[in-house]
């Protein structure tokens, strides 16, 4: 289901716009500063019902306004209409004039995947970001791995407040049971999940890979937990007197992880900057891969800056990539129309370029 037509009212620096989108190829194209990522960021939104960037809702509010609201129509016939408006500190998501009681509950219903040049972090930095790249990519998919993730950061963050406040006093085993044992039922549900999504995201990831690099290097990607040591009742047993040291938990699905190797060498220590860059790209379009074998809705595909950030032949190995019809709709985004031109010609499918300038 692709987006015909998007539009958007004071959101970060766009005051408004409309966009009416092909079912192929759409370029967005401007100089620096004007908001083309903020207008793929609007599109993920409408997506995820969060931003990509920014997960503090009111900061997306464009400077001295008091809303933003986001509308996006799907479908040939637009049979499917999404509107996400935030006002007076609340966020709303509706489909076809219906409010979703819950957010979550739209998750999945439109597939996507965003590739940015930010996307370093996710080898680069903290455990945090690969537990994020995890949660997205099954949340997508998986309903109740959502609810249950939910779920499982309330009860830990209820376990760590408890623990903090018997500081010096004997703790009451009773209460600390109930936690443990819904942090034990949602956390060892994450962990099945995890576990079976790396399995079967890692034949993607390295096609992905091998077709980018024309297979002159092997990638993969290694699930790190605390609970393959043992399950999760047992690590908690465990660690009882360091979580009471530490007044919080030390062990759980919270301090999960990513290990990235090339040719068998972690990618962090040992790997270039090229290097890098291709194994997230890589990542990226295997998260297409695993979206489109659970589902029958192609995910929408999102390419922000990428020429500038990559050198020639990988650029050309991607166009290359993308072109394949299980491909549905790109939308890209550039400084330049013309470097755009010269790639996007090269994928001979329906093309339609929008020029972004800075709102008054």
């Amino acid at each position: 289901m692709h987006l015909a037509e998007l539009q958007l009212f004071n959101f970060k620096n766009h005051k408004e716009g409309n966009y009416k989108l092909c079912p192929g190829v759409n370029g967005f194209y401007g100089k620096n500063g004007v908001g083309k990522t903020n207008i793929l960021d609007a599109i993920y939104m409408l997506s995820c019902a969060k931003s990509y960037f920014n997960s503090i809702d009111s900061q997306l509010v464009r400077f001295e306004q008091s809303f933003f609201s986001l509308k996006g129509w799907y479908g040939a016939e637009k049979e499917t209409e999404i509107l996400l408006k935030f006002e007076q500190g609340k966020k709303n998501l509706s489909r076809n004039g219906k409010k979703y009681k819950r957010l979550i509950d739209h998750i999945g219903a439109l597939p996507i995947v965003f590739i940015t040049p930010y996307d370093i972090a996710l080898v680069l930095e903290a455990s945090e970001e690969r537990r994020r790249f995890i949660d997205l990519c099954i949340s997508q998919v998986h309903p109740e791995y959502l609810r249950s993730l939910s779920l499982n950061k309330k009860v830990l963050l209820s376990r760590n407040a408890f623990l903090k406040s018997n500081e010096g006093q004997v703790i009451d085993p009773i209460l600390l049971e109930s936690y443990d044992k819904r942090l034990i039922e949602t956390g060892e549900f994450i962990y099945a999940c995890r576990k079976q999504f790396v399995s079967e995201f890692n034949r993607y990831f390295q096609e992905s890979y091998s077709h980018l690099t024309e297979g002159e290097e092997f990638v993969s990607m290694t699930y790190i937990s605390q609970l393959n040591e043992g399950n999760y009742a047992q690590q908690l047993s465990k660690n009882l007197m360091r979580d009471l040291a530490a007044q919080r938990s030390t062990v759980g699905i919270h301090k999960d992880d990513l290990e990235f190797k090339l040719n068998d060498l972690g990618l962090k220590k040992f790997g270039s900057q090229g290097q890098i860059k291709s194994v997230v790209i890589a990542a990226k379009l295997a998260q297409f891969h695993y979206f489109s074998s659970k589902t029958i809705i192609k995910p929408l595909l999102l390419l922000d800056d990428i020429f500038e950030k990559i050198d020639l032949s990988r650029a050309h190995k991607l166009i290359e990539m993308i072109s394949d019809p299980r491909y549905g709709q790109i939308i890209v985004s550039d400084t330049e129309r013309a470097r755009m031109e010269q790639f996007l010609k090269l994928m001979k499918i329906e093309t339609k370029y929008f020029e972004i300038k800075q709102d008054a």
